[in-house]
């Protein structure tokens, strides 16, 4: 966590800061909130993060606005000043935008008042407790797992729309994932891990041979895994399109045709229901394809916004301010990748960024 918070202060000039709870302000005694603090606006966020295994707790990681972003209009807090008065107590505008806002944290700025998101990050790392207080050690999934879930953490803390409806990660939904896949870049990156990755009791920098050789080895699963991903996006769309008001449809059948029809491996055995444990189906209702989709836009802004990380490029600033500015803060902008062709993100965009492809180094 320290890591990240040294990433996003080089990157948007923003901080994780720990702060005490109160009373009942978390949900379990292993919940730590983290306050976001920018080098410009001050305090822009809350995050509560919990992150290790509970048997009660669900072990999907999962990113969750409890409050998004929002401006507060100048009527509620005129309408929350004359509440007061109405209770015979003094209005002072402090007071107003308290009250407008639940009494939670506000980001003053000029010409406007916007409601802090709060933000609740959660993983399912296991941590032995144990009277050494040794640290919870993450395999490297884990720490991909972590900084994608930060990636949608990141991309609520900055967002300044207007309305909380289009705040950050309630943008549309198949762009949702792209700030998420981008992060996983950063957690390969060897400038990113030297600013963290050393071993808890040596303090020695982790060897970067260690992590190419298991990206070596990720790599030679990555057809398979991709292969599924195809079919479990065909799948959504079929899930989602006319044929299940059909008297014939039969959900597992559809999933097992789908293996049988495109897939190179063997299909699932007869009998087995995979896709009843799958949340996101019914979730991303009809819009499973955007991890597949934002996994080649969040390549496509590795090569061109941070040129792949060369150079110290994934820890510059101005690469950080121009992400913030033109994708984290109000939504896509065709002027992220400068590339004119996406500015209607309509099916011609859509066309192109297919023809990328996840892993491309063409720039045409």
């Amino acid at each position: 966590m320290q890591g990240l918070s040294r990433l996003f202060t080089r990157l948007y000039g923003i901080r994780l800061v720990p702060r005490d709870t109160l009373p009942g302000e978390t949900w379990h005694p292993d919940v730590r909130r983290l306050d976001v603090i920018s080098d410009t606006d001050g305090h822009v966020a809350v995050l509560y993060c919990d992150l290790f295994y509970r048997a009660d707790k669900s072990p999907n990681p999962a990113h969750f606005t409890v409050r998004c972003s929002r401006q507060i209009s100048e009527q509620e807090i005129h309408e929350a000043a004359q509440a007061i008065s109405n209770r015979r107590e003094e209005a002072s505008t402090d007071a107003a935008i308290a009250e407008a806002n639940d009494g939670m944290h506000v980001s003053k700025q000029v010409g406007s008042v916007k409601q802090l998101p709060t933000i609740a990050l959660v993983c399912d790392f296991h941590h032995e407790r144990s009277t050494k207080n040794e640290p919870a050690l993450l395999h490297y999934y884990q720490m991909e797992t972590l900084f994608h879930e930060m990636g949608h953490a990141i991309h609520s803390v900055l967002a300044r729309t207007s309305l909380q409806n289009v705040a950050g990660t309630r943008c549309a939904t198949d762009f949702a994932e792209l700030p998420s896949t981008l992060m996983e870049h950063f957690c390969a990156d060897p400038t990113v891990l030297q600013m963290f990755a050393r071993h808890y009791e040596t303090d020695e920098p982790l060897p970067y041979e260690l992590v190419s050789e298991r990206l070596q080895v990720l790599k030679r699963f990555e057809a398979s895994d991709r292969e599924n991903q195809i079919i479990m996006a065909m799948l959504d769309q079929q899930y989602h399109a006319l044929r299940p008001g059909q008297t014939d449809f039969e959900s597992t059948g559809v999933y097992h045709s789908l293996q049988r029809t495109y897939g190179k491996l063997p299909p699932d055995a007869e009998g087995t229901r995979w896709q009843g444990f799958f949340g996101h189906l019914f979730g991303y209702g009809s819009t499973y394809y955007s991890y597949l989709f934002d996994q080649v836009l969040s390549e496509r802004v590795w090569r061109v916004v941070f040129s792949a990380g060369q150079n110290g490029s994934a820890l510059n600033r101005a690469n950080g301010e121009r992400l913030k500015e033109n994708l984290l803060k109000w939504g896509w902008k065709s002027r992220s990748l400068e590339d004119e062709r996406l500015i209607n993100g309509d099916e011609k965009a859509m066309r192109l960024v297919g023809s990328w492809g996840i892993q491309d180094d063409r720039h045409d």
